[in-house]
């Protein structure tokens, strides 16, 4: 699997924001591979390994900052990358499109971050949505929050108060996808 170099920067970005001294000693805790990515520069639109350029790094985080809790940095830095990515020149967009838009819209936004990969909303209902992700080569924990925590930030960001973010199925636990059932007010 392939990952976009934003993945990269916005996992940069939130551990120098964040950690901001300790960001250099968490460097060089990585692999060699990843240590690489980190320190050289990043290209946005080019496409790196997912392995070494989001797993073991985030997995290292994890370790460093959060006690081993791979969960909340994951769900931290999708916030974070929603926070990033849909303000400034999208913020408006934001605004006006509804909620069930957005996540819609979701299958297009994954699939131009990780390939491959498909996402598909099944069940819109008036506040929420069934988010099902039928493709993903290469599950893991990692990525499943980090996703799930985008979507939390997205919504918020449209304005919707009380979400809830419940995966009742998941691709990492043998499940042929992950669906993450979405409800807000």
């Amino acid at each position: 699997m392939k990952v976009k170099g934003t993945i990269i920067t916005s996992v940069q970005n939130y551990l120098k924001a964040n950690f901001p001294g300790q960001y250099q000693d968490w460097l060089k805790t990585l692999p060699p591979s990843s240590q690489k990515m980190y320190t050289n520069a990043v290209m946005a639109t080019e496409w790196y390994d997912y392995q070494d350029a989001l797993i073991k790094p985030t997995e290292q985080a994890a370790n460093f900052f959060f006690n081993k809790d791979v969960k909340k940095i994951s769900w931290e830095i999708g916030r974070y990358s929603a926070e990033v990515g849909l303000t400034g020149i999208y913020k408006v967009f934001i605004l006006i499109a509804t909620p069930q838009f957005i996540m819609k819209r979701g299958g297009k936004i994954l699939s131009s971050f990780y390939q491959p990969s498909f996402l598909e909303v099944p069940v819109e209902r008036p506040k929420g949505v069934d988010i099902h992700i039928t493709e993903f080569p290469e599950p893991s924990e990692v990525a499943e929050n980090r996703i799930g925590g985008w979507m939390e930030k997205a919504l918020e960001i449209c304005g919707v108060k009380n979400i809830s973010i419940q995966k009742i199925s998941s691709m990492v636990k043998g499940d042929d996808k992950t669906i993450y059932v979405v409800n807000w007010v």
